[in-house]
């Protein structure tokens, strides 16, 4: 399931551009669940709580907390959501490169653009979603995308998957066996009890990885240069 949130201080924009969603979803068949909301506030503050989406639809000028600050704190909480700005101001567009929105739509174009900017998002997403770790215990057989594993972690016998949009999943597996069930060069050694996810990464320091979302990782001595090198070549490939 895809999840959307739209947020726009206008009424009128809020009620269009969720119209436009509506009708993108259903001819993309797309499985999706939507929410709307007028005040920046109130959406930072249900992804604070751990609220999850996968799109987020913005207009820039709003009261308070604005679509361009919006959008900087919403990559902390979750670094591979897809960013739209919808806005009436075409001089934000340098820079929106800031957060890196997937598009930047003027309302002034909306109806002629907004609807492909949708399509494409929601293509983007389900190729992303594509790419899946299957996890399997005595209360659940799922799969979790790749790009919301944050790392994975041992205790005793079992393996604890922690996910970007929140909580974390049990299996009876050792970090071996999970690290070799999971794509090739996506994950990296932070030691010997714990793997992390490449694309969740932001920097390294001498003593710890620093994930998107401020989240910091011990990384063992030994291990260090080789973790330096590998996220190197990872973001070098990724550009």
């Amino acid at each position: 399931m895809i999840h959307i949130a739209v947020c726009d201080d206008d009424q009128k924009d809020l009620e269009e551009i969720d119209s436009m969603v509506r009708e993108c979803c259903s001819q993309a068949e797309n499985v999706y669940h939507r929410e709307i909301f007028e005040r920046s506030v109130e959406l930072i503050d249900e992804i604070g709580k751990g609220k999850y989406f996968d799109i987020f639809l913005l207009d820039i000028e709003m009261p308070q907390i604005d679509g361009m600050e919006l959008a900087a704190r919403l990559r902390d909480y979750l670094p591979q959501a897809v960013v739209i700005f919808i806005t009436s101001h075409e001089k934000y567009v340098y820079k929106s490169f800031e957060v890196q929105p997937f598009r930047f739509i003027p309302k002034s174009r909306m109806k002629r653009m907004l609807p492909s900017a949708i399509e494409d998002a929601l293509r983007f997403v389900t190729e992303q979603e594509k790419e899946f770790y299957i996890v399997e215990n005595q209360k659940i057989l799922g799969k979790i995308p790749i790009r919301n594993i944050l790392y994975v972690w041992h205790k005793g016998k079992y393996g604890y998957i922690e996910k970007a949009d929140g909580g974390n999943i049990k299996v009876r597996k050792t970090l071996k066996q999970i690290f070799e069930e999971l794509p090739a060069g996506d994950f990296v050694w932070a030691d010997r009890g714990c793997i992390v996810g490449a694309m969740q990464i932001d920097s390294i320091t001498s003593t710890e990885i620093v994930l998107t979302n401020g989240k910091r990782i011990s990384v063992s001595q030994d291990r260090l240069v080789n973790v330096k090198n590998q996220i190197r070549d990872y973001w070098m490939k990724r550009g």
